[in-house]
């Protein structure tokens, strides 16, 4: 059965139509994938990321046990992103990852299809290292909403209940509003300019509600994975 997402209801509302991505039913599309592609390209278009993978790296040793991961000595700093790629042990292949760092330790982020395989790849370095370091998959208890675009950063900032002015292109933070902590991040799994947001999957709705409400009038475009789909394919 497929995984559904937080957001699915909302989706609903703006007539999207379902079906199943790598186990999870989210938006095909919302009825015109010609006006989703140039809202991507030269407005703003929003995507539910909800079955991105997002693994949290805690303890003393979380920057060891990313580091052999990515097989890099250099991570970012405390307030940044960068991207990297990880080779899994069993086929040898080798796959993109983004690393968030935050005061909590670092989040590593997925393409929906990765996630088992960097699953197992930190359980083996934690298993044969036997470093201080706590692994905790958030996929499935936090949702994640894509808002891409060359006016993603505009269109968000006038909304957001919090202030985005000193998030620079490979930022992240977490802010907290009503008491619900949200990770942002400046920045896309494309080569444009983007803001992506992290938050508990049992407050999604309402978090994501500002966007629902407001999206015609900042321009948003719901857009749906086939649109994602190609443009991650051309990156």
């Amino acid at each position: 059965m497929a995984q559904s997402s937080p957001f699915e209801s909302l989706h609903t509302q703006l007539g999207a139509c379902f079906g199943e991505f790598d186990q999870w039913r989210l938006p095909q599309h919302y009825g015109d994938s010609a006006v989703e592609k140039q809202a991507l390209q030269a407005g703003c278009a929003a995507f539910d990321l909800s079955s991105f993978g997002r693994i949290q790296v805690r303890g003393p040793d979380a920057d060891k046990a990313v580091g052999s991961v990515i097989g890099a000595n250099t991570l970012p700093d405390i307030g940044l992103w960068s991207m990297a790629t990880y080779n899994d042990n069993q086929t040898a292949d080798n796959y993109p990852i983004r690393i968030a760092a935050t005061e909590k330790g670092f989040l590593l982020l997925t393409r929906p299809a990765d996630r088992k395989a960097l699953q197992q790849r930190l359980d083996q370095e934690a298993n044969s290292s036997g470093w201080n370091v706590k692994f905790v998959d958030l996929t499935e208890k936090t949702g994640m909403l894509g808002i891409y675009g060359p006016n993603a950063y505009t269109a968000i900032d006038s909304i957001l209940p919090f202030d985005l002015s000193g998030l620079e292109p490979g930022s992240v933070t977490e802010m907290t509003y009503v008491m619900i902590t949200v990770t942002v991040l400046r920045g896309s799994w494309l080569n444009i300019d983007g803001l992506e947001l992290i938050c508990p999957a049992s407050v999604a709705p309402m978090a994501a509600g500002a966007i629902v409400k407001y999206h015609q009038r900042q321009g948003i475009v719901p857009a749906g994975m086939l649109c994602l789909q190609e443009a991650m394919a051309c990156v």
